[in-house]
Formats: structure tokens, C-alpha cells, sequence
């Protein structure tokens, strides 16, 4: 198997960043992997697939980070890199459609996790939002943002904003407003949703984008497919069941 190792600047990743340039120099340089392997936190692979979704191969992520949801934990020294090499490790993977987005027409880029459209706390803008299936058509809210989130996104920022854990067989995308005058927590399927604001920022997957101004149209479809792997498949699996029970009240 060929790998693709993508250096990170992050200093809790220097150990390992420097054992593959030591062990494994080759990973460096692949130009035509059948793997990306990105060590860090959850953050440092939505970056790389930001980046490199485009490939079409799966990423692997190494836990070095604080949350590590997606990542996967294994010793830099216990082979599993050299039984990866040798294809002789059964990798489980799961594909996720990520969520392309066009300002006026032009594309501005894929959001593996979420897009969120709005500013901070203090901020008040106005969103106009039309569904293609029409359950929502010239929806009007008011508040500080609203994010449309992925399966895989559906643990983060649409969690802490009392958005639904999605499963992940479901296609489903979340749709939470942020501080808004009007509820806005639906579950629809990934279709073409035109959003219209008078203001606020586009951030993809937490990386700022744009800004939008009172007569810009923003689109958003369902975009390129990305497969994440994982080492052990129950373990994920666990982790993201303990998410979604974690507010559940006991009688």
C-alpha cells in the first residue's frame, strides 16, 4: 500500500512527524497514495481532507490531539504502519458525502463537517433559506448563525448546539439556527439549499471562507464522497454511541 504522510505543524505531533521522516522517508514524498495518513487531532483531519479530499483514497488519522473522535490510537513503534505497508491490516472505512458550496454561482469550496454562516455571539443577521424539496421555502430567521452539518459534523459544533448525533447509515443532513428569535433544529436530506443573509461569515468546516453582503446568494449541494479508516470499528462506534446518550436523563 502506498502512503501519503502529511506533516503538521503542531508540536504535539513532532515525535511522530520525526519518526516518519526517520522510518518510513517514503511517505513523504508519495505522490500517488492509496492511503493519507494525518497525525493530530479531529481538527488536523478535517484540514487534510479539506485539502486532499479530491484524491478519492481513504485518510487514517493517528490520535494526537485532545478529543480525537476520528482519529485512531496506536503506538508510533508497534508495526502497524509496516503491516500497512505490506497490506496486512483490515482497515474498516466509512464514506460521507461532504457538502459543496457556491457563492453567486462561483464554488468556494467542500465542508466535511459542517457550514456554518453567521459572526459572533453579539451579532444579528437575517437569513432567508429555500430548500429544493420546499419544506423550507423564503424561511426567514433572525439571529447570530445558522450551520448545516454532515453525518460526520453532527458531533461537533451541531452537538453543542443541541443538534442531532445523526447515524451514520442516514444521508442526513442537521440544520440548527444559532442563537436565532425562531426554532430551527431539522433533520432533511442532503439537497440543494439556497441561503440568503445580510451579513455574516462562511466558515467550512471552521475555516473561514468569505464574507457575505445583502444581495449574495449562497448554495449549498451535496458534494465529492470521503472515506475515513479506522483501525477498530466497535471502538469507534462506541465512542460515537457514548456521545449521543450523553445528555440523556436518568428517571
Amino acid at each position: 500500500m502506498r502512503i501519503k504522510y502529511i506533516i503538521s505543524s503542531d508540536n504535539r505531533v513532532r515525535n511522530f512527524n520525526n519518526y516518519i521522516k526517520s522510518e518510513f522517508p517514503e511517505f513523504l514524498e508519495e505522490e500517488n497514495p492509496d492511503l493519507i495518513l494525518v497525525a493530530g487531532g479531529d481538527g488536523a483531519l478535517h484540514h487534510a481532507v479539506q485539502k486532499y479530499y479530491h484524491l478519492n483514497v481513504p485518510f487514517l488519522g493517528k490520535a494526537c490531539g485532545t478529543f480525537n473522535f476520528l482519529m485512531n490510537e496506536f503506538d508510533d513503534k508497534d508495526g502497524v504502519l509496516d503491516r500497512l505497508v505490506k497490506n496486512k491490516v483490515s482497515l474498516n472505512t466509512y464514506s460521507f458525502r461532504n457538502i459543496v458550496v457556491s457563492l453567486n454561482g462561483q464554488e468556494i469550496g467542500e465542508a466535511v463537517n459542517d457550514v456554518i454562516i453567521g459572526g459572533s455571539i453579539m451579532n444579528y443577521f437575517k437569513f432567508n433559506l429555500t430548500t429544493e424539496n420546499k419544506s423550507l421555502e423564503n424561511f426567514e430567521v433572525k439571529g447570530t448563525g445558522i450551520c448545516i452539518s454532515t453525518v460526520i459534523g453532527s458531533t461537533a459544533f451541531n452537538f453543542n448546539n443541541n443538534g442531532n448525533v445523526l447515524p451514520l447509515d442516514s444521508n442526513l443532513w442537521s440544520l440548527t439556527g444559532i442563537v436565532c428569535n425562531r426554532h430551527l433544529n431539522d433533520l432533511i436530506k442532503p439537497q440543494r439549499i439556497e441561503i440568503k443573509s445580510n451579513g455574516g461569515k462562511v466558515f467550512l468546516s471552521g475555516v473561514e471562507k468569505t464574507e457575505l453582503t445583502k444581495n449574495d446568494s449562497l448554495v449549498l449541494k451535496e458534494g465529492s464522497t470521503v472515506r475515513l479508516a479506522f483501525l477498530d470499528k466497535e471502538k469507534f462506534l462506541s465512542r460515537r454511541i457514548e456521545l449521543a446518550n450523553r445528555c440523556r436523563l436518568e428517571k
